[in-house]
């Protein structure tokens, strides 16, 4: 395997999705000037009942296989003429592999989900394993998303916590490159007077302490504060939004998100309250989210 260092790597098994992220990726890629790697992983291991070959493998042979990266790398070459593509293929266990090219990689790419020519290829069942063990920031691809990021705006979710500072610092990074505005989103929940009531609290607003409704919404909006400082001082010429949303966070995520180019995430995050959680979310807006979705890993 060649060196992947600095090099957009995307997963591909000619699938639609798998079109769509390849188109992203190469079209990132030429923004960025970095290299573009189109993985193919053949996974004999997860294939269903086929006619197999001789020697127990699947009837395939080395140039269909070899064939699918190929045509991806030829396909990305129309729209990123100005970079270096290559094109690999491996047989393993796909999530397996894809996660070990994360080690050195700059980004990597999925789709939602995919189903290749050969049954085993399925990118889209490895999007949680992989955008929750990679080395490296992922990028899970909507197959109706728009290829074209420059200009679009570029939403970071943020909840205090280690993942959610990583989101902020990718988020502005790549706004800033992509010459986009920034938008910081926080989310918080409320409790039902019902809920202290069955935990047998008291009435915290009567004997004038704080009501958790608002703790929680004060809370959210220092986050966002101390996350919009951080991409200011990063960035003193990024257009920023700050944005402070009751609901469940994935739902306010998704809304927010609509019309962006990215949306960008921690793979886990916990701050001052359970509801502000980006692992469980991160996930969900894989299935969820209007566009593109990035998912940061601390440090």
């Amino acid at each position: 395997m060649e060196n992947q260092a600095g090099r957009v790597v995307v997963g591909y098994d000619g699938s639609e999705p798998a079109q769509a992220a390849l188109a992203w990726a190469a079209t990132e890629a030429q923004r960025r000037g970095h290299p573009l790697t189109v993985l193919y992983v053949l996974d004999y291991l997860g294939m269903i009942p086929s006619p197999m070959g001789p020697f127990g493998w699947p009837d395939v042979n080395d140039e269909d296989v070899a064939r699918i990266a190929k045509d991806g790398a030829e396909l990305a070459r129309k729209s990123a003429e100005s970079i270096d593509i290559s094109a690999v293929t491996q047989v393993a266990q796909v999530a397996g592999a894809l996660i070990d090219f994360s080690q050195r990689a700059e980004l990597l790419v999925v789709g939602t989900r995919g189903h290749g020519e050969f049954a085993g290829a399925v990118l889209g069942s490895v999007g949680f394993a992989v955008s929750a063990h990679a080395h490296c920031p992922v990028v899970v691809v909507r197959g109706e998303s728009n290829a074209s990021l420059s200009g679009r705006p570029v939403v970071v979710g943020v909840d205090g916590s280690s993942g959610s500072d990583e989101a902020v610092r990718y988020g502005a990074d790549v706004a800033a490159s992509a010459h986009s505005p920034l938008s910081i989103v926080s989310a918080y929940q409320t409790l039902a007077s019902t809920v202290w009531a069955e935990a047998s609290y008291v009435d915290l607003e009567a004997k004038g302490g704080p009501v958790f409704d608002t703790v929680a919404r004060e809370s959210a909006h220092k986050v966002v504060a101390a996350a919009g400082e951080m991409a200011r001082n990063a960035h003193p010429e990024l257009t920023i939004t700050e944005q402070v949303v009751e609901g469940l966070p994935a739902r306010v995520l998704a809304s927010a998100a609509d019309g962006a180019g990215l949306l960008v995430v921690g793979s886990r995050g916990h701050g001052g309250f359970a509801g502000l959680l980006l692992g469980s979310v991160g996930h969900a807006l894989i299935h969820n989210a209007p566009c593109p979705v990035t998912i940061m890993h601390s440090s």
